[in-house]
C-alpha cells in the first residue's frame, strides 16, 4: 500500500506503526502540506456486512468524540475518512520514539524519568475526561516521547463516557490490549475514567520493570490473571511503587485517584516548588497508599524462628574447643562435598556429576519485527525456526542455509491480530499458527504459503500442538478444540464446565493431551471418551507446560513463580524447581531430556534434570523472556521476548 492516495488527499509514505487493530502510516496531506499519521483500521474477515456497518459508525462517531480535545499532551485528530470501505483517523504526526521503543532499546527508565512522562500521561488523560471522552487503549505503544513533548495517542478505540457500543466486539475480543486492559473492562463491563487510570499504572509498571504486570500465553490467559491474580512485584519502581500499586486496585471504586496520582507523579519527578504545605500533602497521600509488607520478591514468607531443639542429655560443663589437623582436614572435606550436592547417594542419582555443563554463548541476534516475539519454534529437522508476535505476522528463517543471521526472514501473513503461537507437524513440512482473531493457520514450509484455515468463532487461539502422528491439532482458548488436519474439521472438544482450558500439549507418543485451565492440569486419552485424569488441581495461573521427550514427565509452571515436575505415570510431583523471581512464561526439555529450560522476567535458568542443580543461568537482559525452543540436536536455545528480537544461544 505503500505510495498509496487515501479519500484523495493522504499520501502514504512509510507504516511507523501497527498494533492489534490497526496500522498507523506516516502520510502527506496534500492540500494542506503536511505530515500527518493515518490510522488504518482492521474489520474482522468473518464480520457480517451489519457488524461491518456498525463498526464504521462507532469508528466515526467516537472519532468524531476525540477530535473535540485540545491538549498539548493529546495527539489531535484531524480527520475520519472511508477508503475502500474501510475507516481511516487522519491524526497530528509527532515525530519520536514511543515509550515501548524507548525500554525496548534502552532498558528499564529511572523511577524520576518514568513519573515525569506519566505525569504528561496523566495530564492528558485528566483533559479527555473532564470532555467525557475514554481512551480505553493506554500503552506503552501509544505513548509517544518527543524533544519537548510527551503525547497520548492513538484515541482511534475512545468513547465518550456512558455512550453506545460494546467494551466487547461482537466476535468476544476486547478493545485493546490485553496486557494492559482493567479488570471490569477484561469482564465485558463498561470502560470508566478509572479504568483508563489503571492502564496508566500498568505502562508505569513497563517503563520501570521493562516487563509487563500481567501476561499469558493468550489473550484469554492475560485476562484471567488480570482478573483473578495479583501484579507481579514492582521491583525497581521505588517512589512510584505506590502509585503503581494504587492505580491497579482491582476494584475501580478502590483506585487511586488522578489527583492522588499526580501528587505523587509531581514530587517523584521533582517538578513543582517544595512548601510545608505541599510536603505535607504528599506526606498524607503516599501515607494513605502505603500497603503492608510483602514477602521480598522471588521468596516465601518466611515463619518466625523457632528455639533450637534442646539435647534431651544433661548438658556438659563448658569447655575450651580442642581442634585438632583431623578435624580441621574433616571439616574442609564436609563443606567441599557439601559445595559439590555429592555427599548423599540417596540426593543424586548415580553419576549424574558426568552430565556435561552447558556453556551457553550468544551466537545470533535476529531482528522479528516492530513488537513482542510470543512464541518459536524449531522444525523437526532443525532446518527452519519460526517466531510469531504482536505485529501480526510470522517469521521463518532458513537454519539450513548457513549462518541464520545472514539469512533474510520470510515474512508469512495471513492473522489479524497478534500471533500467539506456532507448532511445526512431525514430518516438518507444515507450520501451525494460531491468533488472538481466533484464526488457526497451515502454512506450507516449502512455498510459504498458507492452505487452510481453521476459525474459532473469533476465540483467541493459543499455541497450537500436533498429535505424534499429525493427524490431530489441538488449540487452546476458552476451550480446547481438536482438528482432524486431512478433513480441517473440529472433531472434538474438551471444556470443562466453568473453566477456560488456556493452554494444551501432546505428549511426544501416544494419545495423550496435558491441558492447562484456571482449574487443573489434566491429562485425556483423545483416542477414547472418558472423564480426564487430574494431576493436580490450581491455585495460579499455568503459564507454559512440556513433556519430556519420553512422555514421562510433564514440566509446568505459571503464576506462582514454580516450576513442578509430574510424574505422568504415576500420577505424583517428582521435583520442584525452586522458586523464581517472577512468573514463569515457558518451559522446554532438552531433545535428550537432561536439561529443563525455564524462562522468567529476563532470565532463562537450565536446570539438570537428573541432579536436580541449576546447569547455567542465561541473563538477557533485554525484557521478558516470553519463549524457548530448543533445536532438534540440543546444541541451540532460541530465546525471545519483549525486545522484538529472537536470540541463538550456543550451548557447547
Amino acid at each position: 500500500m505503500r505510495e498509496s492516495l487515501i479519500a484523495g488527499q493522504y499520501l502514504l509514505i512509510e507504516q511507523i506503526g501497527r498494533g492489534g487493530f490497526a496500522v498507523v502510516w506516516r502520510a502527506r496531506d496534500d492540500r494542506l502540506r503536511r505530515d500527518v499519521a493515518a490510522k488504518q483500521l482492521f474489520l474482522p474477515p468473518h464480520f457480517t456486512e451489519e457488524q461491518r456497518r456498525e463498526h464504521r459508525e462507532r469508528t466515526f462517531r467516537e472519532a468524531r468524540s476525540a477530535a473535540r480535545l485540545t491538549h498539548p499532551g493529546v495527539v489531535t485528530v484531524h480527520d475520519v475518512v472511508e477508503h475502500d470501505g474501510v475507516p481511516w483517523i487522519i491524526m497530528e504526526y509527532v515525530p519520536g520514539r514511543t515509550l515501548s521503543q524507548i525500554v525496548r532499546m534502552e532498558g528499564p527508565l529511572a523511577p524520576a524519568r518514568a513519573a515525569r512522562i506519566g505525569l504528561r500521561v496523566l495530564d492528558a488523560l485528566r483533559a479527555a475526561h473532564a470532555h467525557g471522552v475514554l481512551h480505553r487503549d493506554v500503552k506503552p505503544s501509544n505513548v509517544i516521547v518527543g524533544d519537548d513533548r510527551v503525547v497520548l495517542g492513538d484515541f482511534g478505540i475512545a468513547r465518550t463516557e456512558g455512550g453506545a457500543g460494546d467494551e466487547i466486539t461482537g466476535n468476544g475480543i476486547v478493545m485493546g490490549a490485553p496486557s494492559y486492559t482493567a479488570p471490569e473492562r477484561a469482564r465485558g463491563e463498561p470502560a470508566v475514567a478509572a479504568s483508563d487510570l489503571w492502564s496508566l499504572g500498568a505502562t508505569l509498571f513497563y517503563a520501570v520493570e521493562g516487563r509487563r504486570a500481567f501476561s499469558g500465553p493468550n489473550a484469554n490467559a492475560t485476562f484471567h490473571a488480570i482478573l483473578t491474580g495479583e501484579p507481579a512485584p514492582a521491583r525497581h519502581a521505588g517512589p512510584l511503587r505506590a502509585v503503581v500499586d494504587g492505580l491497579m486496585r482491582r476494584d475501580p471504586a478502590e483506585r487511586m485517584t488522578a489527583g492522588e496520582a499526580a501528587e505523587l507523579l509531581a514530587d517523584a519527578a521533582g517538578e513543582r516548588a517544595s512548601s510545608a504545605a505541599t510536603a505535607r500533602r504528599t506526606r498524607r497521600v503516599r501515607e494513605k497508599w502505603r500497603e503492608p509488607t510483602r514477602p521480598t520478591p522471588g521468596t516465601a514468607a518466611v515463619p518466625p524462628p523457632r528455639p533450637a531443639a534442646r539435647s534431651v542429655r544433661s548438658p556438659r560443663p563448658r569447655r575450651r574447643p580442642v581442634v585438632t589437623v583431623a578435624s580441621l582436614t574433616t571439616l574442609a572435606l564436609l563443606l567441599l562435598s557439601n559445595g559439590l550436592r555429592v555427599d548423599d547417594p540417596r540426593r543424586r542419582p548415580t553419576a549424574s556429576y558426568r552430565t556435561p555443563v552447558p556453556r551457553p554463548r550468544l551466537a545470533a541476534t535476529l531482528p522479528a519485527g516492530g513488537g513482542e516475539v510470543l512464541d518459536v519454534a524449531f522444525s523437526p529437522d532443525g532446518r527452519a525456526l519460526a517466531a510469531t508476535g504482536q505485529d501480526h505476522a510470522v517469521r521463518l528463517w532458513n537454519t539450513a542455509a548457513g549462518h541464520p543471521s545472514a539469512t533474510p526472514a520470510a515474512l508469512l501473513t495471513g492473522h489479524g491480530h497478534p500471533v500467539a503461537g506456532a507448532v511445526f507437524s512431525p514430518d516438518g513440512r507444515t507450520l501451525a499458527t494460531g491468533g488472538y482473531d481466533g484464526r488457526v493457520v497451515l502454512w506450507n514450509v516449502h512455498t510459504r504459503r498458507a492452505f487452510a484455515t481453521f476459525g474459532t468463532h473469533g476465540r483467541g487461539a493459543g499455541a497450537p500442538s500436533f498429535s505424534p502422528d499429525g493427524a490431530v491439532l489441538a488449540t487452546s482458548g476458552d476451550a480446547v478444540r481438536l482438528w482432524d488436519v486431512g478433513t480441517r474439521r473440529t472433531t472434538r472438544s474438551l471444556p470443562d464446565p466453568g473453566e477456560t482450558l488456556l493452554s494444551a500439549v501432546f505428549a511426544p507418543r501416544g494419545r495423550t493431551l496435558a491441558t492447562a485451565g484456571s482449574r487443573a492440569v489434566r491429562l485425556w486419552d483423545v483416542s477414547a471418551r472418558p472423564r480426564p485424569t487430574t494431576l493436580t488441581r490450581l491455585t495460579s495461573l499455568v503459564g507454559d507446560m512440556a513433556f519430556s521427550p519420553d512422555g514421562r514427565t510433564l514440566a509446568t509452571g505459571g503464576d506462582d513463580r514454580t516450576v513442578r515436575l509430574w510424574d505422568v505415570r504415576g500420577r505424583r510431583l517428582t521435583a520442584t524447581v525452586p522458586r523464581f523471581a517472577g512468573r514463569v512464561n515457558a518451559v522446554a526439555f532438552s531433545p535428550d531430556g537432561r536439561t529443563l529450560a525455564c524462562a522468567s522476567d529476563e532470565t532463562v535458568l537450565l536446570w539438570n534434570v537428573r541432579s536436580r542443580t541449576a546447569a547455567a543461568r542465561l541473563d538477557a537482559r533485554t525484557g521478558t523472556v516470553d519463549a524457548i525452543a530448543f533445536s532438534p540436536d540440543g546444541r541451540t536455545l532460541a530465546t525471545a521476548g519483549d525486545d522484538a528480537a529472537v536470540r541463538l544461544w550456543d550451548l557447547h
